[in-house]
Protein backbone atom coordinates (compact mmCIF):
# COMPACT_ATOMS: atom_id res chain seq x y z
CA UNK A 1 0.00 0.00 0.00
CA UNK A 2 1.22 3.32 -0.62
CA UNK A 3 1.49 6.15 1.61
CA UNK A 4 -0.79 8.11 -0.47
CA UNK A 5 -3.44 5.37 -0.21
CA UNK A 6 -2.42 5.09 3.51
CA UNK A 7 -2.85 9.28 3.64
CA UNK A 8 -5.99 8.92 1.69
CA UNK A 9 -7.71 6.10 3.99
CA UNK A 10 -6.03 7.16 7.32
CA UNK A 11 -8.41 11.25 6.35
CA UNK A 12 -11.56 8.98 6.18
CA UNK A 13 -10.75 7.45 9.39
CA UNK A 14 -10.19 10.76 10.84
CA UNK A 15 -13.09 12.06 9.57
CA UNK A 16 -14.81 9.54 11.62
CA UNK A 17 -12.80 10.42 14.40
CA UNK A 18 -13.63 14.21 13.42
CA UNK A 19 -17.28 13.31 14.84
CA UNK A 20 -15.37 12.63 17.93
CA UNK A 21 -15.29 15.99 18.84
CA UNK A 22 -18.82 15.62 19.39
CA UNK A 23 -18.06 13.63 22.68
CA UNK A 24 -17.51 15.23 25.56
CA UNK A 25 -15.54 18.42 26.31
CA UNK A 26 -15.40 18.64 30.24
CA UNK A 27 -16.42 15.60 31.48
CA UNK A 28 -18.62 13.05 30.29
CA UNK A 29 -21.94 14.45 32.39
CA UNK A 30 -21.47 17.56 31.65
CA UNK A 31 -21.65 16.63 28.05
CA UNK A 32 -24.69 14.82 28.39
CA UNK A 33 -26.53 17.90 30.16
CA UNK A 34 -25.44 20.13 27.07
CA UNK A 35 -25.44 18.00 24.74
CA UNK A 36 -29.34 16.65 25.60
CA UNK A 37 -30.12 20.66 26.84
CA UNK A 38 -31.40 19.57 30.89
CA UNK A 39 -35.07 20.44 29.46
CA UNK A 40 -34.06 24.07 29.56
CA UNK A 41 -36.40 26.30 27.49
CA UNK A 42 -35.29 26.96 24.05
CA UNK A 43 -34.25 30.50 24.32
CA UNK A 44 -32.89 30.05 27.50
CA UNK A 45 -30.65 27.32 26.17
CA UNK A 46 -30.08 28.83 22.35
CA UNK A 47 -28.63 31.94 24.48
CA UNK A 48 -26.73 30.48 26.76
CA UNK A 49 -24.93 28.24 24.03
CA UNK A 50 -23.96 31.36 22.05
CA UNK A 51 -22.89 33.23 25.20
CA UNK A 52 -20.73 30.17 26.23
CA UNK A 53 -19.63 30.09 22.78
CA UNK A 54 -18.23 33.58 22.33
CA UNK A 55 -16.71 33.52 25.49
CA UNK A 56 -14.95 30.40 24.70
CA UNK A 57 -13.26 32.02 21.13
CA UNK A 58 -12.42 35.53 23.16
CA UNK A 59 -8.88 33.80 23.49
CA UNK A 60 -6.93 36.14 21.22
CA UNK A 61 -6.12 33.57 18.93
CA UNK A 62 -6.71 33.08 15.38
CA UNK A 63 -10.44 33.10 14.50
CA UNK A 64 -10.80 30.10 12.06
CA UNK A 65 -15.05 30.07 11.86
CA UNK A 66 -17.67 32.24 12.35
CA UNK A 67 -21.03 31.78 12.77
CA UNK A 68 -23.21 34.90 11.23
CA UNK A 69 -20.17 36.83 11.04
CA UNK A 70 -19.16 36.49 15.11
CA UNK A 71 -16.05 34.17 16.83
CA UNK A 72 -17.24 30.00 16.22
CA UNK A 73 -13.91 27.93 16.59
CA UNK A 74 -10.25 29.53 17.34
CA UNK A 75 -6.90 27.90 16.76
CA UNK A 76 -6.54 27.38 20.58
CA UNK A 77 -9.50 25.64 20.51
CA UNK A 78 -8.96 23.73 17.28
CA UNK A 79 -5.20 22.48 19.40
CA UNK A 80 -7.15 21.37 22.31
CA UNK A 81 -9.92 18.91 20.50
CA UNK A 82 -7.12 18.10 18.58
CA UNK A 83 -5.07 17.10 22.25
CA UNK A 84 -8.35 15.65 23.54
CA UNK A 85 -8.68 13.40 20.82
CA UNK A 86 -5.22 12.19 21.00
CA UNK A 87 -5.63 11.61 25.16
CA UNK A 88 -8.97 9.97 24.35
CA UNK A 89 -7.86 7.76 21.56
CA UNK A 90 -4.02 7.17 22.36
CA UNK A 91 -3.68 4.24 19.56
CA UNK A 92 -4.69 6.95 16.96
CA UNK A 93 -1.49 9.18 17.64
CA UNK A 94 0.67 6.60 15.35
CA UNK A 95 -1.74 7.03 12.61
CA UNK A 96 -2.44 10.88 12.55
CA UNK A 97 1.15 11.36 12.30
CA UNK A 98 1.18 9.54 8.29
CA UNK A 99 -0.98 12.94 8.00
CA UNK A 100 -0.93 15.98 6.79
CA UNK A 101 -1.08 18.68 9.27
CA UNK A 102 -3.05 20.88 7.63
CA UNK A 103 -5.95 17.93 6.66
CA UNK A 104 -6.22 16.67 9.83
CA UNK A 105 -6.91 19.93 11.10
CA UNK A 106 -9.61 20.82 8.42
CA UNK A 107 -11.36 17.23 9.36
CA UNK A 108 -11.41 18.44 13.07
CA UNK A 109 -12.86 21.96 12.50
CA UNK A 110 -15.30 19.77 10.46
CA UNK A 111 -16.40 18.03 13.27
CA UNK A 112 -16.40 21.44 15.44
CA UNK A 113 -18.56 22.87 12.75
CA UNK A 114 -20.73 19.93 12.69
CA UNK A 115 -21.32 19.74 16.73
CA UNK A 116 -22.22 23.24 16.63
CA UNK A 117 -24.60 23.43 13.89
CA UNK A 118 -26.20 20.88 15.71
CA UNK A 119 -26.42 22.55 18.36
CA UNK A 120 -28.05 25.64 17.41
CA UNK A 121 -30.61 23.71 14.97
CA UNK A 122 -31.76 21.77 18.41
CA UNK A 123 -32.26 24.85 20.31
CA UNK A 124 -33.63 26.85 17.56
CA UNK A 125 -36.53 24.51 16.64
CA UNK A 126 -37.22 23.45 21.01
CA UNK A 127 -36.13 20.00 20.11
CA UNK A 128 -35.07 19.46 23.81
CA UNK A 129 -38.64 20.14 24.77
CA UNK A 130 -40.12 17.62 22.97
CA UNK A 131 -41.12 14.68 25.41
CA UNK A 132 -39.18 11.98 23.53
CA UNK A 133 -36.52 14.13 23.59
CA UNK A 134 -36.67 14.40 27.55
CA UNK A 135 -37.19 10.71 27.96
CA UNK A 136 -34.08 10.09 25.72
CA UNK A 137 -32.14 12.20 27.90
CA UNK A 138 -33.43 11.52 31.42
CA UNK A 139 -32.78 7.38 30.27
CA UNK A 140 -28.58 8.90 28.62
CA UNK A 141 -28.16 10.25 32.40
CA UNK A 142 -29.35 7.51 33.91
CA UNK A 143 -27.05 5.09 31.85
CA UNK A 144 -24.09 8.05 32.51
CA UNK A 145 -24.61 7.97 36.33
CA UNK A 146 -24.62 4.00 36.37
CA UNK A 147 -21.27 3.38 34.21
CA UNK A 148 -19.54 6.43 36.17
CA UNK A 149 -21.24 4.49 39.75
CA UNK A 150 -19.70 1.31 38.91
CA UNK A 151 -17.00 2.42 37.30
CA UNK A 152 -16.01 4.33 40.77
CA UNK A 153 -17.31 1.59 42.61
CA UNK A 154 -14.80 -0.94 41.03
CA UNK A 155 -11.63 1.62 41.55
CA UNK A 156 -12.37 1.18 45.54
CA UNK A 157 -11.70 -2.50 45.15
CA UNK A 158 -8.72 -2.47 42.77
CA UNK A 159 -7.17 -5.69 43.25
CA UNK A 160 -3.01 -5.72 43.13
CA UNK A 161 -1.44 -8.93 42.22
CA UNK A 162 1.84 -10.33 43.21
CA UNK A 163 4.61 -11.68 40.94
CA UNK A 164 4.28 -14.81 42.53
CA UNK A 165 1.01 -14.95 40.82
CA UNK A 166 1.43 -13.95 37.50
CA UNK A 167 4.35 -16.64 37.20
CA UNK A 168 1.80 -19.62 38.52
CA UNK A 169 -0.20 -18.36 35.85
CA UNK A 170 2.36 -18.26 33.28
CA UNK A 171 3.77 -21.81 34.43
CA UNK A 172 -0.40 -23.44 34.28
CA UNK A 173 -1.53 -21.99 31.19
CA UNK A 174 1.72 -21.56 28.86
CA UNK A 175 0.78 -24.74 27.49
CA UNK A 176 -3.21 -23.92 26.44
CA UNK A 177 -2.86 -20.21 25.35
CA UNK A 178 -2.32 -19.39 22.09
CA UNK A 179 -0.66 -16.01 23.30
CA UNK A 180 1.46 -17.84 25.24
CA UNK A 181 2.54 -20.94 23.25
CA UNK A 182 5.14 -20.40 20.56
CA UNK A 183 5.70 -23.98 19.55
CA UNK A 184 3.82 -27.36 21.02
CA UNK A 185 7.14 -29.17 20.25
CA UNK A 186 6.53 -32.60 19.65
CA UNK A 187 8.02 -36.21 17.89
CA UNK A 188 9.19 -35.58 14.91
CA UNK A 189 8.65 -38.71 12.44
CA UNK A 190 7.55 -40.32 9.15
CA UNK A 191 5.75 -43.79 8.91
CA UNK A 192 4.82 -46.43 5.90
CA UNK A 193 1.64 -48.62 6.64
CA UNK A 194 1.67 -52.37 5.58
CA UNK A 195 -1.08 -54.56 4.98
CA UNK A 196 0.13 -57.24 7.43
CA UNK A 197 2.78 -57.64 10.12
CA UNK A 198 5.78 -59.67 8.04
CA UNK A 199 5.77 -57.01 5.23
CA UNK A 200 6.51 -54.33 8.31
CA UNK A 201 8.75 -56.65 10.34
CA UNK A 202 10.79 -56.56 6.89
CA UNK A 203 10.62 -52.95 5.95
CA UNK A 204 12.11 -52.56 9.25
CA UNK A 205 15.20 -55.06 8.57
CA UNK A 206 15.90 -52.95 5.83
CA UNK A 207 15.32 -49.09 7.71
CA UNK A 208 17.91 -50.50 10.27
CA UNK A 209 20.26 -51.52 7.54
CA UNK A 210 19.95 -48.32 6.36
CA UNK A 211 21.00 -46.88 9.63
CA UNK A 212 17.91 -45.78 10.21
CA UNK A 213 16.85 -44.07 7.04
CA UNK A 214 13.19 -44.72 6.52
CA UNK A 215 13.37 -42.47 2.96
CA UNK A 216 15.98 -44.90 1.27
CA UNK A 217 14.67 -48.20 2.76
CA UNK A 218 11.10 -47.21 1.21
CA UNK A 219 12.86 -46.23 -2.16
CA UNK A 220 15.06 -49.55 -2.17
CA UNK A 221 11.43 -51.44 -1.40
CA UNK A 222 9.64 -49.32 -4.21
CA UNK A 223 7.47 -47.86 -1.14
CA UNK A 224 7.94 -44.55 -1.68
CA UNK A 225 4.52 -43.44 -2.51
CA UNK A 226 3.61 -44.80 1.22
CA UNK A 227 5.49 -42.84 3.04
CA UNK A 228 3.89 -40.51 5.17
CA UNK A 229 6.05 -37.18 6.56
CA UNK A 230 4.15 -36.16 10.07
CA UNK A 231 6.67 -33.84 10.76
CA UNK A 232 6.31 -32.95 14.61
CA UNK A 233 3.54 -35.08 16.16
CA UNK A 234 1.73 -33.69 19.46
CA UNK A 235 -1.51 -34.38 20.89
CA UNK A 236 -3.15 -31.12 18.60
CA UNK A 237 -1.56 -33.35 15.76
CA UNK A 238 -4.59 -33.59 13.02
CA UNK A 239 -4.63 -35.59 9.91
CA UNK A 240 -3.40 -38.76 11.26
CA UNK A 241 -5.31 -41.93 12.92
CA UNK A 242 -5.57 -40.34 17.09
CA UNK A 243 -4.19 -44.09 18.05
CA UNK A 244 -1.32 -43.87 15.96
CA UNK A 245 -1.01 -40.31 17.06
CA UNK A 246 -1.06 -41.35 20.48
CA UNK A 247 1.47 -43.87 19.98
CA UNK A 248 4.27 -41.55 18.46
CA UNK A 249 3.59 -38.97 21.36
CA UNK A 250 4.40 -41.95 23.74
CA UNK A 251 8.28 -42.93 21.96
CA UNK A 252 10.55 -42.00 24.86
CA UNK A 253 13.99 -42.68 22.83
CA UNK A 254 14.82 -40.73 19.68
CA UNK A 255 16.12 -41.17 17.47
CA UNK A 256 14.45 -45.01 17.04
CA UNK A 257 12.36 -47.34 14.73
CA UNK A 258 8.86 -48.47 15.93
CA UNK A 259 6.05 -50.92 14.26
CA UNK A 260 2.39 -50.12 15.39
CA UNK A 261 -0.60 -51.75 15.04
CA UNK A 262 -3.35 -49.59 14.04
CA UNK A 263 -6.83 -51.04 13.05
CA UNK A 264 -5.79 -53.71 10.18
CA UNK A 265 -2.74 -51.49 9.32
CA UNK A 266 0.92 -52.15 10.71
CA UNK A 267 2.83 -48.72 10.21
CA UNK A 268 6.28 -48.82 10.46
CA UNK A 269 7.55 -45.45 12.37
CA UNK A 270 11.06 -43.51 12.67
CA UNK A 271 11.18 -41.13 15.18
CA UNK A 272 14.29 -38.71 14.38
CA UNK A 273 14.16 -36.04 16.83
CA UNK A 274 12.75 -34.74 19.68
CA UNK A 275 11.46 -30.80 20.06
CA UNK A 276 10.47 -29.67 23.44
CA UNK A 277 7.75 -26.73 23.72
CA UNK A 278 8.47 -23.57 23.27
CA UNK A 279 6.78 -20.38 25.26
CA UNK A 280 6.74 -16.53 24.79
CA UNK A 281 9.64 -14.94 27.54
CA UNK A 282 7.33 -13.97 30.60
CA UNK A 283 8.54 -10.66 30.41
CA UNK A 284 7.03 -10.01 27.20
CA UNK A 285 3.70 -11.14 28.20
CA UNK A 286 3.71 -9.85 32.07
CA UNK A 287 1.84 -6.67 31.82
CA UNK A 288 -0.37 -8.28 29.85
CA UNK A 289 -0.81 -10.72 32.73
CA UNK A 290 -0.86 -8.81 34.87
CA UNK A 291 -3.49 -6.45 33.87
CA UNK A 292 -6.01 -9.71 32.78
CA UNK A 293 -5.21 -10.82 36.42
CA UNK A 294 -6.27 -8.00 38.14
CA UNK A 295 -9.47 -7.32 36.49
CA UNK A 296 -10.36 -10.85 37.42
CA UNK A 297 -9.12 -10.43 41.23
CA UNK A 298 -11.15 -7.15 40.94
CA UNK A 299 -14.40 -8.46 39.61
CA UNK A 300 -14.55 -11.33 42.05
CA UNK A 301 -13.99 -8.65 44.97
CA UNK A 302 -16.66 -6.14 43.93
CA UNK A 303 -18.73 -9.94 43.29
CA UNK A 304 -18.13 -10.46 47.22
CA UNK A 305 -18.49 -6.90 48.11
CA UNK A 306 -21.58 -6.64 45.99
CA UNK A 307 -22.98 -9.87 48.50
CA UNK A 308 -21.69 -8.07 51.52
CA UNK A 309 -23.56 -5.00 51.15
CA UNK A 310 -26.73 -6.23 50.39
CA UNK A 311 -26.58 -8.12 53.86
CA UNK A 312 -25.44 -4.65 55.20
CA UNK A 313 -28.47 -3.39 53.64
CA UNK A 314 -30.71 -5.29 54.37
CA UNK A 315 -31.90 -6.30 51.39
CA UNK A 316 -34.66 -8.54 50.85
CA UNK A 317 -35.97 -10.54 47.70
CA UNK A 318 -39.24 -12.01 47.53
CA UNK A 319 -38.41 -15.83 46.32
CA UNK A 320 -41.71 -17.11 46.32
CA UNK A 321 -42.14 -14.42 43.29
CA UNK A 322 -39.59 -16.07 41.19
CA UNK A 323 -40.42 -19.61 41.91
CA UNK A 324 -36.72 -20.78 42.47
CA UNK A 325 -33.40 -20.07 43.91
CA UNK A 326 -31.15 -17.85 41.83
CA UNK A 327 -29.16 -19.11 38.62
CA UNK A 328 -26.16 -18.22 37.44
CA UNK A 329 -25.63 -16.97 33.97
CA UNK A 330 -24.93 -20.35 32.10
CA UNK A 331 -27.47 -22.32 34.32
CA UNK A 332 -30.37 -19.54 33.56
CA UNK A 333 -29.07 -19.93 29.41
CA UNK A 334 -29.73 -23.65 29.49
CA UNK A 335 -32.87 -23.58 31.45
CA UNK A 336 -34.07 -21.54 28.53
CA UNK A 337 -33.15 -23.51 25.73
CA UNK A 338 -34.23 -26.97 26.85
CA UNK A 339 -37.83 -24.52 27.75
CA UNK A 340 -37.36 -23.53 24.09
CA UNK A 341 -37.26 -26.84 23.02
CA UNK A 342 -40.02 -28.46 25.07
CA UNK A 343 -42.13 -25.71 23.14
CA UNK A 344 -41.35 -25.97 20.14
CA UNK A 345 -41.64 -30.28 20.63
CA UNK A 346 -45.29 -29.29 21.62
CA UNK A 347 -45.61 -27.22 18.95
CA UNK A 348 -44.39 -29.93 16.67
CA UNK A 349 -47.09 -32.54 18.33
CA UNK A 350 -49.48 -30.10 18.04
CA UNK A 351 -48.80 -29.43 14.35
CA UNK A 352 -48.63 -33.62 13.43
CA UNK A 353 -52.01 -34.02 15.02
CA UNK A 354 -53.85 -31.36 12.93
CA UNK A 355 -51.85 -32.52 9.59
CA UNK A 356 -53.61 -36.08 10.56
CA UNK A 357 -56.91 -35.03 11.72
CA UNK A 358 -56.52 -32.93 7.85
CA UNK A 359 -55.40 -36.03 6.18
CA UNK A 360 -58.58 -38.02 7.99
CA UNK A 361 -61.09 -35.63 6.99
CA UNK A 362 -60.12 -35.53 3.40
CA UNK A 363 -60.29 -39.27 2.87
CA UNK A 364 -63.35 -39.37 4.68
CA UNK A 365 -64.74 -36.69 2.24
Amino acid sequence: MTKKSVLKKSGAVILMAGSLVLLPNCGLVDWVKEKFGGGKKAEDTGSMQMMEQVAKVDDGSPVLATIDGKPLITKNMLDAEKKKLIESNPQMEAMLQLMDTKQLDRNLADGMMSREVIRKYVADRNIQDQEKYKADYEMAMNQVRDLLNTRYFMEDFGAQVTDNEIQAFYNENKDSIPNLLLSRGGIESAGVPFNNEQQARDFMAKVRAAKNNLTAAAKEMNVTDKVKDFNLVNDQSLGMEPELRDKIIAIKTVPSIHNFKVGKEHWVVAATKREEPSYRELETVKAEIKQMLEKDKTMKRVEEEVVRLKSEYKISLNEDFFGGPVLDASQAFQTADDTQKETKNVKSAQNDKADKKDAKAVTVA
